[in-house]
């Protein structure tokens, strides 16, 4: 349980990082760059828990099963955020009608 907890929040922690350096700014569609980000957070996740549970010896590829449910639940709050994003951005403001 404690590493399921822990995946989903080392994900979202890569996750947030990721979207705010660099997805939130090249990305036009704010689905795909949130479902980018999650890529990225978990990639770069499994990676480094590769390495550092190698202890000198080869890479171990256990942490892609260890936080890929951790990746598909950040991954599905985000799709949520990014298909809301979408919505409010086709979505005409008062303001910008006022003025038309």
């Amino acid at each position: 349980m404690g590493q399921i907890v822990g995946g989903t929040f080392g994900v979202f922690l890569l996750y947030v990082i990721w979207e705010y350096v660099l997805f939130k700014r090249i990305m036009d569609d704010p689905v795909r760059g949130k479902l980018l980000s999650v890529m990225a957070a978990y990639l770069t996740a499994s990676v480094v828990y590769g390495f550092a549970s190698a202890r000198g010896g080869p890479f171990n590829p256990a942490g892609f099963i260890a936080y890929a449910l951790g990746a598909v639940v950040v991954g599905f709050f985000a799709v949520r955020r990014g298909v809301r994003l979408k919505d409010e951005m086709g979505s005409e403001d008062e303001v910008t009608q006022t003025f038309r």
